[in-house]
């Protein structure tokens, strides 16, 4: 890299810093969310980006919040039809598991649901500046990146107690569906299995409602990694757009809210300005800060969402150019920003980091969603060279322009 380059890390060091010890944990819709909003804001103006603004919006305020209503509504309505198997109270339990569904299956896809109408919500933003090219625009990019922390549920301590508790989440969702079908069969017509079935989906449905309820009682993780990495990337590679200013690619930064509550802030930018950036390529940038750069193939808590074809092909070819740089693709069952992007059918693509099995942070995940995610665990490394992966892939960009 050159001097340049190493400039701009140092810069992007300082911002993970300042984000991630001087503010610490930034909940969505709270004052650690808003603080980080005003110091991106701050740096944004003070390197010459234009139009910088704060959009707000409103969000929902917890992630688990919408999945504990949704499994209690299940919950509620199989109790009440074992407690007096009648006719009527089948009819209620088969609807209540069918809203209890439908808001689980909506909540993990970013629809809007009624469990959302009920719940609190709170204020938000998202940061917003545009960097112009030297010449005339010819393409647009879209840099991502999420502001907000999540919560530290026991479940994220290791790779094996995540993916138990993963597996539990698709079985309780599924009771759901299962206890709404036994119960309007039973209303309808004899169905002997139906007590046994909600036995079983009852017991799903009650251990799953209180991990998500123990989820609500944990703290926020400080987000060196998740996500201040991706901000600090995104804020010094846009003190080097104004620098050094592509050719004829305008770029946007786009800084969310609420992310990990439910994708809030990027939906309520396409709302805001998705007319105006149909045709650009929007490159999420998160947790870039243990291991090593790669891009997603894959994401989605239900649906699967991917990347787009021509924005994945150019990435791994840079990737095998530069293996230095980068360990090529790999896929995550969590969600992003980007999953928002590409389901309205916009042009997307997300660098993230894996880390290696033999690393010290493989046991930890990265340290994603947990207290030990501070600045003192982020790897100077990674981030140099994930700076690098994303100012050579908006430069080929560019290129085609």
């Amino acid at each position: 890299m050159t001097d340049n380059g190493d400039r701009f890390v140092n810069r992007a060091m300082e911002h993970l810093q300042h984000l991630s010890v001087t503010i610490g944990p930034r909940p969505s819709t709270r004052e650690g969310e808003r603080e980080a909003a005003r110091y991106a804001a701050q740096v944004l103006k003070a390197a010459g980006v234009q139009h910088v603004r704060e959009e707000v919006f409103s969000s929902g305020r917890e992630t688990y919040w919408p999945y504990a209503l949704a499994l209690a509504t299940g919950f509620l309505g199989n109790l009440l039809y074992l407690a007096r198997p009648t006719r009527r109270r089948g009819v209620l339990a088969a609807l209540l598991n069918g809203l209890g569904a439908w808001a689980f299956y909506a909540e993990a896809n970013f629809d809007d649901h009624w469990g959302r109408r009920v719940l609190p919500t709170g204020v938000s933003q998202n940061v917003v500046g545009i960097i112009p090219p030297r010449g005339e625009v010819r393409r647009r990019v879209v840099l991502v990146s999420h502001l907000d922390t999540h919560r530290t549920p026991v479940f994220y301590n290791s790779p094996l107690l995540l993916r138990l508790f993963s597996t539990l989440v698709g079985a309780a969702f599924v009771s759901l569906l299962i206890s709404a079908v036994a119960t309007a069969l039973r209303a309808i017509a004899w169905f002997p299995a139906v007590r046994p079935l909600l036995r079983l989906a009852t017991g799903f449905q009650a251990f799953a409602l209180s991990l998500s309820l123990q989820a609500q009682t944990t703290p926020h993780t400080p987000g060196a990694n998740d996500n201040g990495s991706g901000v600090a990337t995104v804020l010094a590679l846009a003190e080097r757009l104004v620098a050094e200013p592509l050719a004829h690619t305008e770029v946007w930064i786009v800084l969310t809210g609420c992310e990990e509550v439910g994708a809030y802030g990027i939906d309520a930018f396409l709302k805001a300005h998705g007319h105006e950036l149909r045709d650009a390529d929007f490159i999420n940038i998160d947790m870039v800060g243990v291991g090593m750069p790669a891009v997603l193939t894959r994401e989605g808590l239900v649906r699967s969402y991917h990347p787009h074809p021509e924005l994945l092909r150019i990435a791994l070819e840079i990737a095998a150019e530069h293996p230095e740089w980068s360990a090529g693709a790999h896929e995550s069952g969590a969600y992003t920003d980007m999953g928002v992007i590409v389901k309205h059918g916009y042009r997307g693509l997300v660098i993230d980091s894996v880390v290696p099995p033999e690393h010290p942070a493989a046991a930890y995940m990265g340290y994603w969603h947990q207290l030990r995610d501070t600045f003192d665990n982020v790897e100077r490394a990674c981030m140099e060279k994930v700076h690098r992966f994303t100012w050579e892939l908006l430069r080929r960009l560019d290129a085609l322009a």
